[in-house]
């Protein structure tokens, strides 16, 4: 009995609560679920009162109802301590556990709820519905369905509950469980309806029932926590041009076991119920969790989700029909809700998932002439974030930029970086303003009397700048900041003419402290994202310079390893050489370590030790034909880059195992050509106009987690590296063969001879090009559809 209580204690918090609050929006609850260890179970009281964790009116959560959990009878509590004895013995096959779960839940029949809302046999009745048949499964919530609303929002039973709806999800890939699947969700729902507003604002009952709603739906069950709780990191990184919304895994269009029928019933049900108490239920922070589970889960309806809408910011739909989607009075209200933590939150989803005609009335009729009020309040600012994050036309931008474009200044003073980073990024994702943004920003940082070089430092240190803004001084020691970091990121992606002064600062940086940036986690994606930006390779060189006798050291950290990877691409050959020959006298360390191997290999640190001569050769050629394809084929296809969808190749491509016959300047392809690509931006891109097939970049390198947790001092936010991908092309197997795939096979052989170079930029290569683009798009896969 002891082991089971003590195993009570380990059972898992409520993660609601360290998600509650977004980027330093109020404090996170880190308590257990299980703050206070109670003495003995149900069996050992006639009857015995609980504090119910339902409050006695919507979102009023001080307020307690008093209800009797009933005692579980002494010959059940014996029967189900000896089965939790026996699973913990492990001495149970997998056929013979089946088995007996399904015989223990056929005698608790009729005892669901006090078996379920005990604090010892709740976690053995987990352990059943977790490894019964589905059949047992469906016939065990259909006999409690009656009861699955007190079941969902007790402390233990929403255990029970959320288990036994995690186990039915994992029964979804059998097609021939669904008719049976479906009918027990129909039940279920028919029930949590008849109490939908005490589920939603209990603390249990919220995460139950968004768990059914994901459920209903279709959602798998490794991306269902998306749903319930979205991290501050993973917004933040969307906002900001560094992951795509569809990987965010919100696209409920490709969920493939969808019970539409019951979800529909189960959303119009509830939100007829919380219409008469939307006031209150938008400002609880457990039921507005659930009312952001239901906006992301209706995206791709449209009709169902403009209904959602407008019963959250309690329009009627005849307003909508007659042109008067938000009037005056109701404006000056929604503003000042938008100041209240959990309505902040909701209204952050609802502008990300509204259909383009409703987010322009929101722009339009509620935040046009009050944006900078709004991004002044403490949580209004996120919700412009996801105003200005969310635009998807330069008309939009122009309206944001009007309003916000004066005052950047004003907002990083007043300590609302978020803001100016979601204009800037908005601005580069468009390409409108982004010249004028850029302006501003490197002036909001400076003032007259200071010169560009200390645009960078402050954005550094963009925090304890503006706080000792009149004697400020490099802080060395002190982390950097996670916004002022990501908005330079976001700049290097620009065009070389909007970057001159940012480069020209970075550049004039002192020794120590480019050293410092490059050892900072945030500050080396900073020197990364430089480094492959549009800067003048002069200030590039410049700042390797100031780098070298370092790269050792910094190869030695996972971090800043990317950024020794990027300063060797950027590098000539004799920088090269000198970053080479620091890594080789580390060399036997960095193999140890879990990042070493990739560079060691990417930088073919062995075949610099070893044969010095050769790795020059090789790396001077390697640069011969980049510059070769780009005198050929321009220079824009940087740009081409990002916007061109990944795509892999359809079929691996045969190597020529035979060597060229004109042995004269033989160069190693492998170590030429198929690098190319990685090293230098935009290779690939031209590859593909000739026909070629990018070669698989071999094993790819993640930053540590350890990394990104460093960031968690601001607000939970992580640093991001834009992780852009060269795409891939596929020849067409049905055309027939043509000066293109000429070009490819000679890609196939492991030597090219001069005599093969000079084909490459021989006219047929122009011809190939004119080829390409003919048949183009039946290449390529729109991912962004």
């Amino acid at each position: 009995m002891d082991q089971a209580k003590n195993r009570n204690k380990k059972r898992r918090t409520n993660f609601d609560e360290e998600n509650s609050s977004k980027q330093g929006r109020g404090k996170s609850s880190k308590g257990n679920r299980f703050n206070k260890q109670r003495r003995g179970g149900g069996r050992d009281l006639e009857s015995k009162k609980m504090k119910s964790p339902t409050p006695a009116k919507p979102g009023d959560s001080s307020r307690q109802q008093i209800t009797l959990r009933k005692r579980v009878d002494p010959e059940t509590a014996k029967y189900f301590t000896e089965i939790a004895r026996l699973f913990e013995s492990n001495e149970v096959d997998l056929e013979e556990r089946s088995a007996i779960c399904g015989n223990a839940l056929e005698e608790s029949r009729g005892k669901e709820v006090e078996l379920a809302t005990d604090m010892i046999i709740s976690h053995t009745l987990q352990i059943l519905v977790e490894g019964c048949d589905l059949e047992q499964l469906c016939a065990f919530l259909r006999s409690c369905a009656k009861d699955f609303p007190s079941i969902a929002m007790d402390k233990f039973g929403s255990h029970v509950a959320e288990a036994a709806l995690s186990s039915l999800a994992k029964h979804l890939q059998d097609e021939g469980s669904i008719s049976m699947i479906e009918d027990t969700l129909n039940k279920l729902c028919q029930m949590v309806v008849t109490d939908t507003i005490r589920i939603m604002c209990c603390s249990y009952g919220s995460h139950v029932l968004r768990s059914l709603l994901c459920l209903c739906k279709g959602v798998p069950v490794d991306i269902s926590k998306e749903f319930h709780v979205t991290k501050p990191s993973a917004i933040l990184s969307e906002r900001l041009n560094f992951a795509s919304a569809q990987q965010s895994g919100h696209n409920t269009e490709n969920f493939q076991h969808c019970f539409t029928a019951v979800f529909n019933f189960l959303v119009r049900e509830m939100l007829k119920c919380a219409k008469d108490e939307i006031a209150t239920l938008r400002v609880d922070k457990y039921s507005s969790f659930v009312l952001q589970t239901i906006l992301k889960l209706l995206v791709g309806d449209d009709r169902e989700l403009l209904h959602a809408i407008l019963t959250i910011i309690g329009c009627e739909e005849n307003d909508t029909a007659e042109g008067m989607f938000i009037e005056a009075e109701r404006k000056k209200h929604v503003i000042a809700l938008l100041e209240d933590t959990s309505f902040s939150h909701l209204f952050e989803v609802v502008i990300k998932v509204a259909p383009a005609s409703v987010y322009d009335k929101f722009l339009n009729e509620l935040f046009k002439g009050s944006l900078f009020e709004i991004s002044s309040l403490h949580c209004g600012n996120f919700v412009v974030q996801a105003l200005v994050s969310s635009a998807k036309t330069k008309d939009e931008v122009a309206l944001i930029w009007e309003e916000l474009g004066s005052k950047l200044e004003e907002l990083l003073e007043i300590g609302k970086p978020g803001v100016v980073a979601s204009v800037l990024a908005t601005c580069q994702r468009l390409q409108i303003n982004i010249h004028e943004c850029c302006q501003a920003l490197a002036a909001a940082v400076s003032s007259k009397s200071e010169s560009t070089s200390c645009i960078v430092p402050h954005l550094l240190f963009l925090e304890s700048y503006f706080r000792q803004k009149s004697h400020w001084t490099w802080p060395f020691g002190d982390k950097m900041h996670t916004l002022g970091c990501l908005m330079l990121q976001t700049v290097f992606r620009c065009s070389k003419k909007f970057i001159q002064s940012y480069s020209t600062s970075i550049s004039s940086m002192d020794i120590d402290h480019i050293l410092e940036t490059a050892k900072d986690a945030g500050g080396c994606r900073v020197l990364e994202s430089f480094f492959c930006s549009e800067a003048s390779p002069k200030h590039k060189f410049e700042v390797i310079t100031k780098l070298q006798g370092n790269f050792a050291e910094l190869a030695m950290h996972p971090s800043s390893s990317f950024t020794v990877e990027k300063c060797f691409t950027a590098s000539d050959v004799p920088l090269k050489e000198t970053i080479a020959s620091e890594l080789v006298a580390v060399q036997s360390d960095l193999s140890k370590t879990k990042h070493g191997p990739y560079l060691l290999k990417k930088l073919d640190i062995d075949g610099f030790a070893s044969r010095p001569e050769q790795w020059k050769r090789s790396q001077a050629s390697k640069e011969t034909i980049y510059k070769e394809f780009q005198a050929t084929f321009g220079s824009n296809s940087r740009h081409e880059v990002q916007s061109e969808p990944s795509q892999k190749p359809s079929n691996k491509r045969k190597r020529n195992n035979g060597r060229a016959s004109d042995k004269t300047d033989v160069l190693d392809v492998s170590n030429s050509i198929s690098s190319l690509g990685s090293e230098f931006p935009g290779l690939d891109v031209s590859m593909a106009k000739m026909g070629l097939i990018a070669d698989k970049r071999g094993i790819k390198r993640e930053r540590p987690s350890s990394d990104t947790a460093t960031a968690k001092d601001f607000g939970k936010n992580t640093f991001l590296r834009n992780g852009r991908k060269t795409t891939p092309f596929v020849r067409n197997p049905g055309k027939r063969k043509s000066s293109a795939s000429e070009l490819a096979n000679l890609a196939g052989k492991q030597k090219l001879s001069s005599g093969d170079v000079h084909k490459l930029f021989k006219s047929t290569a122009l011809n190939a090009i004119k080829q390409s683009q003919k048949v183009k798009k039946p290449f390529l896969r729109n991912h962004g559809k």
